[in-house]
């Protein structure tokens, strides 16, 4: 692990760890000398079923290369459980200085097909769970004055893309951080080392 760079001493979650993006970004900032705390339930990309095996083999890898992690298997959609991964990082490493938002599920339909459930658990994921995270989070950006978030866009909310209203929705609603409809935020509060400009919490 590196010492000598930003993340060095830092401590992040990060969401949907356990596989694709999230994975690469838990190894990453691992690799980088950040301590992780990997929260993936192991659902399928639609959302079921659940696997303890890929949150904790990122958790192994981080090991292996001499870094410092934690798995959780909580899902981010339970309200109380928001506050149940900040404090075990907490305890785990003593700070957070991160929230990387990635969990997501796609449940991909042409629009006039699309059930309401299909609808509601995508934004249930990438918008509620984004939220409760980030709000448990915030107490403790508050005590450090200090933290950053880091939410995910794609293009499909930009441009659209097809059979994906719903993913669509939620990833425009965090293109920027100031239209975010889930999260109350402004911007003078940034992790020391950090680039800005991050969404803080005011």
């Amino acid at each position: 692990m590196s010492g000598t760079n930003m993340l060095a001493g830092k401590v992040a979650i990060v969401t949907g760890g356990g596989r694709g993006i999230g994975r690469a970004i838990a190894l990453g900032m691992a690799a980088e000398g950040a301590a992780v705390m990997v929260v993936d339930i192991g659902a399928s990309l639609a959302g079921g079923g659940e696997d303890a095996g890929p949150a904790q083999e990122v958790v192994a890898e981080i090991e292996a290369m001499g870094g410092a992690a934690l798995a959780s298997t909580l899902s981010i959609v339970e309200p109380a459980n928001g506050e149940r991964i900040v404090a075990a990082a907490v305890a785990r490493f003593g700070r957070l200085d991160a929230v990387v938002n990635n969990a997501g599920i796609l449940r991909d339909t042409m629009f006039h097909k699309m059930s309401f459930v299909d609808w509601s658990d995508v934004l249930q994921v990438h918008l509620t769970g984004s939220f409760l995270l980030s709000r448990a989070a915030a107490a403790q950006f508050r005590e450090q004055n200090a933290g950053a978030y880091v939410h995910m866009t794609s293009t499909s909310g930009l441009i659209g893309n097809f059979g994906q209203a719903n993913y669509s929705y939620c990833v425009i609603s965090c293109e920027a951080d100031a239209d975010c409809p889930w999260l109350l935020c402004s911007t003078d509060i940034v992790a020391d080392g950090w680039p800005g400009p991050q969404s803080g919490v005011a």
